[in-house]
């Protein structure tokens, strides 16, 4: 049975059936602390994109929360004016998760955003999954660290149109091949020392410059970085992978800006309130993966150097990347 609900209604048991306009016990239910993860999170989609030109915007997209055996989706999580105003549909799920084109999936440890033509939508697992897979961050909390890796992910709708599309595009063209992802070039490249070790130099002097005392040593520091990065790819991104040098420039922006409105959230007032000191080791830089490090540096070095009117181009139009904007920066 289907049953349409309101996401202000915590839902303690299946047997719950009174509020949020439901006319008989839904089909399933999370638990309540799941739902309350569910809201908080969503409230924070709505402070974080009410904030940046281009979120605001974004396409409606569909939402699949699922927890051990029950699935939530809803067409309007994330675009709906308020929290209590979205509506969602319970489903039973016997380890397996349904996706909006179709898909199944298992029922555990995830969360994606995926678009094409026909659908845009988002997944997460709960807090209670991830719990139970092992997943935790002393420093954060699991659920407020589970909060910034959802704005994360969901801010990547915003994008599929725009390095989305060209991502895809320069994909086919070169024969990247259909697996070809954010982290492909670490997986490729990981083992090569120097490129290794030019990547985590690159990125240090980027986040040097994000916290320099003042301008010219901010400048210094990531122009720095710039003339590494050009001089990496120049040396290994020749041949058939001459592509790979466009291609990487997309994943740091795809992963920076997420790494940063998600790492944003968490230091506002109006979001976690958690010190840099805390956010930076515990959400910012806890991946092992290049593409969001380094992209993080890039964002947050953009930020010192010319504020904010990078984000409206990130999470909007889309028409440069992250490092083309830094450049641009730099030359002004």
């Amino acid at each position: 049975m289907r049953v349409l609900l309101i996401l202000g209604a915590l839902l303690a048991s299946a047997c719950a059936s009174s509020g949020g306009g439901l006319t008989s016990a839904p089909a399933c239910a999370v638990s309540a602390a799941d739902r309350a993860w569910i809201d908080r999170a969503l409230t924070a989609w709505r402070h974080s994109a009410n904030g940046i030109d281009g979120l605001r915007d974004v396409r409606p997209f569909e939402a699949v929360f699922f927890d051990d055996d029950c699935v939530l989706t809803s067409p309007d999580a994330f675009s709906a004016a308020s929290v209590a105003e979205v509506n969602w549909t319970a489903t039973p799920h016997l380890g397996e998760v349904r996706l909006p084109n179709d898909d199944a999936m298992p029922a555990g440890v995830t969360s994606f955003a995926s678009a094409d033509e026909t659908h845009a939508f988002f997944v997460m697992s709960t807090p209670s999954v991830w719990r139970a897979g092992g997943v935790r961050n002393d420093g954060l909390g699991l659920e407020t660290m589970m909060v910034a890796v959802l704005l994360h992910e969901g801010a990547h709708v915003a994008q599929m149109n725009t390095y989305g599309a060209r991502m895809g595009e320069l994909a086919t063209a070169n024969n990247l091949g259909d697996d070809f992802n954010d982290d492909s070039i670490q997986l490729r490249f990981g083992e090569n020392a120097e490129f290794a070790a030019s990547v985590a130099h690159e990125t240090e002097l980027l986040f040097q410059a994000a916290t320099a005392p003042d301008d010219s040593t901010a400048r210094m520091l990531a122009r720095q970085a710039r003339e590494l990065m050009r001089a990496r790819q120049a040396r290994w991104f020749v041949g058939g992978d001459a592509a790979l040098a466009e291609a990487e420039d997309i994943w740091l922006t795809f992963e920076g800006s997420g790494q940063w409105i998600g790492y944003h959230w968490l230091m506002s007032a109006q979001g976690a309130g958690v010190a840099r000191e805390v956010a930076m080791p515990h959400f910012a830089r806890r991946s092992r993966w290049w593409s969001q490090n380094e992209g993080l540096a890039l964002a947050l070095a953009l930020d010192r150097i010319e504020g904010s009117a990078w984000r409206a181009q990130a999470f909007g139009a889309g028409a440069e990347n992250l490092p083309a904007m830094l450049d641009r920066a730099l030359a002004d």
